[in-house]
């Protein structure tokens, strides 16, 4: 395994990943402060949890499930996050992807405020 930050920061993110690997969207979205930006790679920007839950509804409709292997995560400056990793989907249909995905994470109190995405999600899509 990489590096791997330590404290309260990197708590709530590895928290907020098993939350989505739930599938439970509500789950996931607890995570995040109420003026959130989420940006899902080049889906719209979704803000707070309820834009959250709303934009993951496609996603929802194609993936049955989602697990994240963090092979580094960083705290570069208080309150940011990097985390480097492979995301394994696995898709209703039963079709599987590993996919290398980056993420800046930003926290304000004890939830995210600020999660951007950096992967081509494009391969879940195509059929």
């Amino acid at each position: 395994m990489g590096q791997q930050a330590t404290g309260k920061n990197a708590d709530i993110v590895r928290r907020m990943f098993e939350a989505g690997e739930s599938m439970h969207v509500e789950n996931f979205a607890k995570f995040y402060n109420d003026d959130a930006l989420y940006q899902f790679s080049n889906f719209p920007v979704a803000h707070g949890p309820q834009g959250i839950i709303d934009g993951s509804q496609g996603f929802l409709a194609k993936c049955a499930g989602v697990k994240h292997h963090i092979k580094n995560l960083w705290e570069p400056e208080p309150n940011t996050l990097v985390c480097e990793m492979v995301v394994d989907y696995t898709r209703h249909d039963g079709k599987k992807f590993s996919l290398p995905c980056c993420d800046t994470i930003r926290i304000k109190g004890d939830k995210v405020q600020e999660l951007r995405i950096y992967m081509d999600i494009t391969p879940v899509f195509a059929d």
